[in-house]
């Protein structure tokens, strides 16, 4: 059995398309594996992702912009979760992400109320839940669970592999559905020449 933990920018088109490789490579592989999306955000996290969209990294406004839109779907993505659960959360997030890097459309409240209906959660609700110290307390434990797994930018990926001990494993930066199956079908065998040019692996 695998545990998966995907640290991710909840906007960010590297970690959109991330989230599409870890999705189909976990289906593909038919294997025993729970996962869970962290959205988090820092100084690296958003410029790397400006880096990404070929945005300078210089301009304070834009760098602002990028920050604040950052941290209000992180928030958006924790109200969602503590009204409808994990699993909404995950498909709430991802089509967010799939609207903003696919459908070249602004991350907005009109934008939020369109996924907020398609899941049926009231925006009154939302709101009030999103204004919360509860939004704020599952932030922290995010936060908190980042700095135990000494996870810098994103996107990062952790492996567990419960069935063989030892073969536990961190990928940073992007990584492709080839990666993922490498991972769950050679996690006892594997090396960081195997996985592709643009993430580094790491034993845990």
């Amino acid at each position: 059995m695998f545990e998966i933990f995907f640290f991710m920018n909840p906007l960010g088109i590297n970690c959109y398309l991330n989230e599409k490789a870890i999705i189909n490579g976990i289906d593909d592989s038919q294997k025993k594996v729970d996962y869970h999306f962290i959205p988090m955000a820092n100084m690296t996290t958003i410029r790397n992702d400006l880096l990404a969209r070929n945005l300078p990294t210089c301009d304070l406004n834009l760098f602002n912009k990028f920050s604040r839109r950052t941290f209000n779907a992180i928030k958006d993505y924790h109200a969602v979760k503590l009204i409808k659960g994990n699993k909404t959360a995950r498909k709430f997030i991802f089509d967010l992400q799939a609207a903003v890097n696919e459908n070249d459309k602004k991350y907005s409240k009109d934008l939020v109320n369109e996924f907020l209906q398609k899941y049926s959660i009231n925006p009154s609700a939302f709101e009030e839940t999103r204004m919360s110290k509860y939004v704020l307390y599952s932030m922290n434990k995010d936060s908190h669970l980042a700095k135990k797994f000494n996870v810098q930018t994103t996107p990062t990926t952790l492996f567990y592999d419960y069935d063989h001990d030892n073969c536990n494993y961190k990928i940073e930066g992007k990584v492709t559905e080839d990666d993922v199956d490498i991972v769950l079908n050679e996690a006892n065998a594997i090396n960081n020449s195997k996985i592709s040019g643009q993430a580094n692996l790491h034993l845990l």
